[in-house]
């Protein structure tokens, strides 16, 4: 009979996380299912060996993936544990953890105690230097982009598989690269895994240490995981103690980032004899959701067989709504978000709009912006923060106001004239003599003194675009007018050019067309519509005031990827549609689907007590109207799941229904 265990009580966890917390030796897999409390398992299971079992806490380590989870974990762990136990507990990420390798053990690969890490902007100094060096045209990024992918791989620069001229010049640049790091004594993020490895493997001494310095490894979140992060927990476990690894397979969607997808299978084939224990109760969200999610995820290739399941009820059915365009689609849901806060006396922060792209955001930020209700957008650039909506419109308030200094400032350069800092300086400093506006100043170009010919010629060239520019605004249609700025002035080649790739190119460029859009919605509602008065709605929207009393919180715009780990009473799942979700780029590029399915369960299970779809029926795309399907995903969610008709389950009395109705219409028009 084995002795009853004292000090920490596990009775508040369900057997199946007890079974995790108390396995006692050897490799564990445990497959956490969303709101199935993996880090309750995580944080139980090290309090358990310290207080149960008497492990010392400088035996225990535990890795995660950001700093924020590393300190949430330690705070939990902490909370469970009695006064000054847990001594010596190790909780970091994977790359503070080779910090603290490398800072000990580095010297034996030639790596001196006080190395520097460079961060991105280092990064990007040091290989734009080398391509400019080598006379290449190229942008930092993609470059760094391949050398990391390279790294998380373990691939080293004289193994990097040279197949094209392109393939050849990562090849180069790496090696230069790694060399140039090398003698400023300077490792990057991935270095620090990569550099740990080597180490690892070439100084068998240095690993058995801290192979026995941690007995127990815990890791979070282990879906996530790539080659380099897998090898060093390989190297790191020496088989005699236990190695835990805790995650979802059904939300692995970060493959273009580098993480394995089968990373639970290697698991499996490399830590033997494992055990496994499944978490399928959820406690989160209602039954209605948890089926739905099941729906969708249970096609996916490779996964591990589990069905969540929950005590918390059936729920309201799945509400979807078919909307005509973009804008139809946020006027609906954001009409519907605002009733429904007020009929079931919900926080803003209860409810959270998930978006698969970037630019899905502006719509819901026009439609959140005319309703007065404050916003945040997580995961994405704010539609009228980014660069090209800038460009525009500040193109667009300099034409109409050529005392708009701020927006001249902005638009002299953008695209490049060959009008820098000296000629501005002259033109400022003769406008200030002669009581002249900057712009002023720049007509008369010509006249002042100090200013070579050269420059006067391409400050008259621009002044003369502007002249050209107001009379379309002016005299002609706005669309055309709107369309020369981006156009003739050169911005649409000037994103394209400053681009950090493709995928940043098109959507600057779909930034843009939004915008024409804007103008073209604004022309069909007004009798005369002219430049002021779109600048006068674009500022309307662009401003966000927030009158929210008691500071109740705002409404959550997210993409899918950064939406992972989070939770809201009422989530919107907006563009369920081909070419969001899946995205387009996965189906044109013949790439696995299940990624997609993966992203759309990670999205389906942020919801608590009610999800709503939507998709529309057409969308505007480069100036055309192009017709739109729904997801195919949205056929592997069973019909009686969601709501019939009109039969959407309302939150509260009717009485409380019809008062939030007249709250939501009165605030609406104040």
């Amino acid at each position: 009979m084995s002795k009853p265990e004292t000090g920490l009580s596990l009775i508040a966890l369900n057997p199946e996380q007890r079974e995790g917390v108390v396995h006692r030796q050897g490799p564990l897999v445990v497959f956490a299912g969303a709101g199935t409390g993996k880090t309750r398992v995580i944080t139980h299971r090290i309090a358990h060996l310290i207080s149960n079992r008497g492990v010392s806490g400088s035996k225990i380590l535990a890795v995660t993936f950001t700093n924020k989870a590393a300190r949430e974990m330690r705070e939990r762990v902490r909370e469970l544990l009695p006064p000054g136990s847990g001594r010596g507990l190790t909780v970091a990420t994977f790359h503070s953890l080779c910090v603290r390798i490398l800072r000990a053990d580095g010297h034996h690969i030639g790596l001196a105690e006080n190395f520097s890490i460079f961060g991105d902007a280092d990064q990007a100094a040091l290989i734009r230097s080398l391509l400019t060096d080598a006379g290449i045209d190229g942008t930092p990024s993609e470059i760094l982009s391949e050398i990391s992918l390279a790294k998380n791989k373990l691939i080293l620069p004289h193994d990097y598989p040279v197949e094209t001229a392109r393939d050849k010049l990562v090849q180069a640049i790496y090696t230069q690269y790694q060399n140039l790091m090398a003698g400023m004594n300077a490792v990057d993020f991935d270095d620090l895994m990569l550099s740990t490895i080597q180490l690892f493997r070439a100084h068998g001494h240095a690993k058995v240490g801290w192979q026995r310095q941690f007995e127990h490894i815990l890791v979070d979140e282990f879906q996530d995981t790539n080659t380099a992060q897998f090898e060093l927990l390989r190297l790191l476990y020496d088989g005699t103690g236990s190695i835990c690894v805790v995650g979802d397979d059904d939300q692995s969607i970060y493959a273009w980032r580098g993480a394995d997808t089968d990373t639970f299978q290697k698991f499996a084939q490399e830590f033997t004899p494992c055990k496994e224990v499944i978490l399928a109760q959820n406690y989160r969200s209602t039954t209605t959701v948890l089926d739905a999610a099941h729906g969708v995820i249970e096609k996916a290739a490779g996964r591990k067989d589990k069905k969540l399941w929950s005590d918390l009820g059936k729920g309201a059915p799945i509400e979807l709504i078919e909307a005509k365009d973009a804008d139809h689609e946020a006027e609906v849901v954001v009409e519907k978000l605002n009733l429904a806060r007020f009929a079931g006396k919900r926080e803003l922060s209860d409810f959270a709009i998930l978006i698969r792209t970037n630019i899905q955001s502006r719509a819901f930020e026009a439609a959140l912006r005319e309703a007065h209700l404050p916003y945040v957008v997580v995961g994405a650039m704010g539609f009228f923060d980014r660069q090209e909506v800038r460009d525009i419109t500040a193109y667009l308030r300099f034409l109409h106001n050529d005392a708009d200094e701020a927006a001249l400032r902005r638009i002299v350069n953008t695209p490049r004239r060959g009008i820098g800092a000296a000629t501005l300086g002259a033109c400022t400093r003769y406008g200030q003599a002669h009581g002249l506006t900057l712009f002023e100043a720049m007509d008369q170009a010509s006249s002042i003194p100090d200013l070579p010919k050269g420059a006067a010629e391409k400050l008259r060239a621009f002044v003369d675009q502007v002249a050209e520019l107001t009379f379309d605004f002016t005299n002609g249609d706005l669309i055309h007018a709107l369309r020369r700025v981006i156009n003739d002035t050169g911005l649409a080649d000037h994103w394209r050019e400053t681009a950090d790739n493709d995928k940043q190119a098109e959507a600057r460029v779909g930034g843009a067309e939004e915008i024409v859009r804007m103008m073209s919605q604004y022309m069909k509602r007004e009798f005369e519509p002219t430049l002021r008065g779109f600048l006068e709605h674009l500022s309307l929207l662009d401003r966000l005031e927030d009158n929210d009393e008691g500071n109740k919180g705002k409404v959550t715009i997210i993409t899918l990827h950064a939406a992972k780990g989070l939770e809201f009473a009422h989530v919107f799942l907006v563009g369920f549609e081909e070419g969001f979700l899946p995205h387009s780029r996965s189906v044109d590029e013949g790439r696995e689907i299940s990624e997609e399915r993966r992203l759309c369960y990670v999205g389906l299970t942020r919801a608590q007590k009610r999800l709503t779809i939507s998709y529309a029926k057409m969308r505007n795309r480069y100036g055309e109207t192009q017709p739109r399907t729904p997801s195919r995903f949205l056929a592997d969610i069973p019909d009686h799941l969601m709501a019939q008709g009109d039969e959407v389950e309302p939150e509260g009395t009717e009485e409380e229904l019809a008062g939030g109705f007249f709250a939501a219409m009165k605030e609406m028009l104040n």
